[in-house]
């Protein structure tokens, strides 16, 4: 699949702000890097973390893994030690492959660790490798029903059809360039890098996330595609920063989007899709204009090709599509399969329209979205109910027009206990973004039963008290 672009050396395929790289060097790099990695890792190893910001030391690691037939984990890079290490724990990985900076959070922990911008000996031909599309590519991790992160497992296959029925709206040519503005450890960030080797395009590096990095970027190397959530888009229009007229469509997904935000971004010439998917559907299923938005107000759009969606009878959205997950990654590595008849329950609740527009009512039953992170709540209340004078806790989502959804936690309590402890509490536990920065002390919670809390309820009854 790559190898149409692989020994192209004028093509540039990762660019930063201070080096470029041809698809050639790339893979000249990458080659390097897998002669290096197949010294250190275990054979026996298949499934290999890997704990690296986006950088093109990121792509060349994953290259690398991918030509030694092995399956990378992304981590996400915002977790803590102790969550690093609870996952590590959880399916016993023996190995990682970490960027220097997160050095310090790997400290004790009894596993092989390779510096992943370690130095290697360039190689001068470049072989031809084969990926055998059933192989598994990558596992992404994302919030589940438990307190522990779910580890979706795709194959090149079903990455790689992602790509394919991407096409129809993204309209990807050789040289075209994709910021990478989205983390590579989700599936959206990390599937900029797929589209970008198999069209051959240029993927434009920030130095970081910030607004201000990707502003310059946008200022500089003039994208033609982007890919944004919600609190991205909002600062950048907020911050007065108008598109370049090189951008051909701007990818929304990642939590809910005002239409509002969508119709402003299109008066700015950023192309704004809004767009719906997962980490187990390969990214992106649906996508919607403006012009579509504004006829079908709050519409995701309608499936791309390949996809298929139906409403069961408790209004759930079931996903059929080439692109969708393997399965979870289990504790013991086996696959366990998360759907029968070929359609994924996706969890979120919604509704399908005379003409075929998809519309989402809520999303993902309990899961929290903000500044395009998913939290689980389950993880959150395990901890703050850690804390002496606890009894009780619901954590939940309050609307938010930066972050789209902010973390709220009703407590109920036996002791005063002050919201500036539960923050520093929970520091170290917890990623920030997962920490509520909102709380309500109450004397009691709405229960559906004697032990289990109404969760519908409690955000019913802080919406009405603000």
């Amino acid at each position: 699949m790559f190898n149409s672009f692989l020994s192209n050396n004028e093509l540039i395929s990762i660019r930063t702000s201070n080096k470029t790289f041809t698809f050639r060097e790339l893979f000249i790099k990458s080659f390097s890097k897998s002669l290096l990695l197949n010294k250190t890792l275990d054979n026996s190893e298949k499934y290999i973390p890997v704990l690296i910001s986006n950088s093109s030391v990121f792509i060349e690691n994953i290259l690398a893994l991918w030509i030694l037939g092995k399956c990378p984990v992304c981590f996400n890079t915002r977790w803590t030690s102790e969550e690093i290490k609870e996952i590590l724990r959880f399916y016993n990985f023996r190995n990682i492959i970490y960027g220097k900076e997160y050095k310090d959070l790997l400290e004790r922990l009894d596993l092989v660790k390779i510096e992943a911008d370690i130095q290697t000996n360039g190689i001068s031909d470049l072989p031809y490798f084969k990926i055998d599309t059933e192989n598994n590519a990558v596992i992404i991790f994302t919030s589940g029903s438990s307190d522990k992160p779910k580890a979706v497992v795709h194959t090149f296959t079903s990455i790689f059809n992602s790509v394919f029925n991407s096409q129809e709206i993204l309209e990807l040519k050789p040289g075209d360039k994709i910021l990478a503005s989205l983390p590579f450890y989700h599936i959206g960030g990390f599937q900029i890098i797929t589209r970008a080797l198999l069209n051959g395009c240029e993927i434009i590096i920030p130095d970081d996330l910030s607004i201000a990095s990707i502003s310059d970027a946008i200022k500089n190397f003039k994208p033609t595609h982007l890919s944004l959530v919600s609190t991205q888009l909002k600062r950048l229009i907020d911050s007065n920063i108008r598109s370049d007229r090189n951008i051909k469509s701007t990818l929304l997904g990642g939590g809910f989007i005002e239409d509002e935000l969508i119709q402003s971004a299109d008066e700015l010439g950023w192309k704004p899709l809004r767009v719906y998917g997962s980490s187990e559907t390969g990214s992106l299923i649906t996508a919607a204009n403006p012009k579509e938005i504004k006829n079908k107000p709050n519409t995701v759009g309608k499936p791309l090709k390949n996809c298929e969606l139906k409403i069961n009878e408790d209004g759930e959205i079931l996903i059929s599509s080439n692109s969708l997950f393997k399965g979870y990654l289990t504790k013991d590595f086996n696959i366990q399969k998360a759907f029968k008849d070929s359609f994924y329950p996706s969890g979120d609740i919604g509704f399908i329209d005379c003409d075929g527009y998809l519309f989402i009512e809520s999303k993902r039953t309990d899961l929290i979205i903000t500044g395009g992170e998913n939290v689980n709540p389950f993880e959150v209340e395990k901890h703050i109910l850690k804390i002496d004078g606890v009894k009780e806790v619901c954590v939940f989502p309050k609307s938010d027009s930066e972050w789209g959804q902010s973390i709220a936690a009703a407590i109920v309590a036996t002791k005063e206990i002050s919201n500036e402890y539960i923050i520093e509490f929970l520091r170290g536990k917890l990623a920030g973004f997962k920490i509520p920065r909102i709380f309500y002390f109450v004397d009691s919670l709405p229960k559906i039963s004697i032990d289990k809390i109404d969760r519908k309820k409690v955000i019913e009854l802080f919406q009405k008290n603000d």
